[in-house]
């Protein structure tokens, strides 16, 4: 377990992760790159889809699993407006 840590650090470092990190949206093959390194590093992942509503913007989740303890969440908005996921964006 002690090359997980490692591994997730390289993956923090990568151009799409960094842009997760500072933006509020993300293009669909940027997150797929992000899914193409947590699959090549083994590293535990879930994605939702939320097609919106009347009420919600259309938001993907993105949950990176660290330990049994430890979760990285990340809601990525694809439209203006609040997603299921919680959080508003203007």
């Amino acid at each position: 377990m002690a090359k997980f840590p490692k591994e997730f650090e390289s993956l923090l470092k990568t151009e799409a992760f960094i842009k997760l990190l500072n933006s509020d949206s993300l293009l669909i093959t940027e997150l797929c790159a992000i899914m193409k390194i947590l699959v090549a590093a083994s590293i535990p992942f879930n994605i939702i889809f939320s097609p919106g509503t009347r009420r919600d913007a259309p938001a993907i989740e993105l949950s990176i699993f660290i330990n049994p303890t430890t979760t990285i969440d990340f809601t990525i908005n694809l439209d203006s407006g609040g997603g299921i996921f919680g959080g508003h964006t203007t």
